[in-house]
């Protein structure tokens, strides 16, 4: 018996020597274009959130396979957190405005 894993042992090294291709694992093409796909449609909500180009693949190549198949599922789960949109911005004025509208005409002096 040990001689029988002896021999084996030899001709696994024999054969990575004599065609090392033999023994090299190969990139499974699926999971990669999933990957890319993934990627390529987080970018794409990122930049119609307003970031630019280079940030959004940045900020797409920081996340896990996972992370990237849970966003891409949903493309509405990324949001924006970090500013206030322009219609954010005109009714947050229209609410100071009434308001300061409604202290002058009422409560003011």
């Amino acid at each position: 018996m040990k001689n029988l894993g002896r021999g084996v042992a030899v001709v696994c090294c024999a054969l990575i020597l004599a065609r090392p291709g033999f023994a090299w694992a190969d990139v499974v093409p699926a999971r990669k274009a999933s990957a890319d796909r993934d990627s390529a449609a987080v970018e794409k909500r990122l930049v119609a959130l307003g970031l630019d180009t280079p940030t959004a693949k940045s900020g797409a190549e920081g996340l896990t396979p996972s992370e990237l198949r849970f966003f891409a599922e949903d493309s509405s789960r990324l949001n924006s957190v970090g500013g206030l949109t322009w219609s954010e911005w005109m009714g947050g004025g229209a609410v100071l405005l009434l308001l300061t509208f409604i202290y002058f005409a009422f409560i003011g002096v």
